[in-house]
């Protein structure tokens, strides 16, 4: 491909919103439109434009030509000179397929991730805003896991649902899931185990309302509308690792190193961070599941529903041990478990 070729991503008087991303990708990913408004490149059809040099600096210049995955937005401006609204309106929309991608897959950035919103105007690619984001970590189970064509349409999917979910009018608001959603992507770019339990079961407490003083209890019974009821008692075990953090008990886990004790911690945050991933993902995916799941009182009212209307509104069961199916604990190192 020649370098003339590498900028026919975006046409003249366009303007952009991109997130660059330095990761793991499965073979015979190439460019695509994924939805009308949500693309993505490759580093093979994307060349950093020469003034960028100039803009961002030697560094950020080297991390952006060092990434092979570019999340896309564009649309035809009458104002290509101008940083509007329109540019707004193009980070959203390419901020949900990012985030539609941490909803869909595992996966983490060499560096963090790199957000940038322009134009071309006069034949030349340029850039009025620039910020990085925060990212996930490597996992332990699988540091580097590779994304897929499949998953990029699936995330795009999601990020076109995420943007149309804050423009419905939703009776009671959206508040809740909202909270929710910003939770499970601030917890994403956590590092610390404890933390990460914590706050991905915050996540699933956040669509089961629990009662005060029956935290426990509720949770194992109303998880089992999301995992099945064979899964109950590994989901009371989460939560009691959620409640010790909670009052600040992390001691009972960390005080002394037992590396059978570690490697259990890593299992159990694999799986409630791969049940909130799949539980927010078929919620944000799913426009007759708002209703339900927008807002306290609207939760209150489903949970007061009988089981099996429940189930049919919910449908088929996530499997929590799909989380551990590439565990392998031999690949893991005491030192990565906080050991010596």
């Amino acid at each position: 491909m020649n370098e003339r070729s590498k900028q026919d991503w975006l046409g003249h008087d366009e303007k952009y919103a991109l997130i660059g991303l330095s990761v793991n990708l499965e073979d015979g990913v190439t460019r695509g439109a994924m939805t009308p408004n949500l693309s993505f490149l490759t580093d093979a059809n994307f060349q950093v434009p020469p003034l960028w040099q100039e803009w961002l600096g030697s560094v950020r210049c080297e991390e952006i030509s060092g990434c092979n995955l570019f999340l896309l937005s564009t649309m035809k401006s009458k104002k290509a000179a101008v940083l509007d609204a329109e540019n707004q309106i193009l980070q959203s929309r390419v901020w949900s397929f990012y985030v539609g991608l941490l909803m869909t897959c595992l996966f983490s950035p060499a560096h963090k991730p790199n957000l940038l919103t322009g134009a071309r105007e006069g034949g030349e690619i340029g850039i009025f805003e620039h910020s990085e984001l925060d990212f996930p970590p490597p996992g332990m189970i699988v540091p580097y896991p590779s994304i897929s064509g499949a998953s990029l349409k699936a995330a795009a999917q999601l990020g076109e649902h995420l943007v149309a979910f804050n423009a419905t009018d939703v009776p009671g608001g959206r508040w809740r899931l909202n909270r929710i959603r910003h939770l499970f992507v601030e917890t994403k770019a956590q590092r610390e185990l404890l933390d990460r339990i914590h706050q991905f079961t915050r996540c699933i407490d956040g669509l089961i309302v629990t009662q005060p003083g029956y935290g426990s209890k509720q949770f194992k019974s109303r998880t089992e509308l999301f995992v099945g009821s064979r899964h109950h008692v590994l989901m009371g075990e989460i939560y009691d690792v959620r409640s010790k953090v909670e009052h600040l008990r992390e001691h009972l886990y960390l005080e002394e190193f037992d590396r059978e004790a570690r490697l259990e911690l890593v299992k159990k945050e694999a799986v409630i961070e791969f049940v909130a991933r799949k539980a927010l993902a078929r919620i944000m995916g799913d426009p007759g599941l708002w209703p339900y799941f927008a807002n306290t009182a609207a939760l209150e009212q489903f949970w007061a529903l009988a089981e099996d209307e429940r189930r049919r509104i919910w449908g088929p069961n996530i499997d929590p041990l799909d989380a551990l199916k590439d565990f392998n604990p031999s690949y893991i190192q005491d030192n990565e478990l906080g050991g010596p």
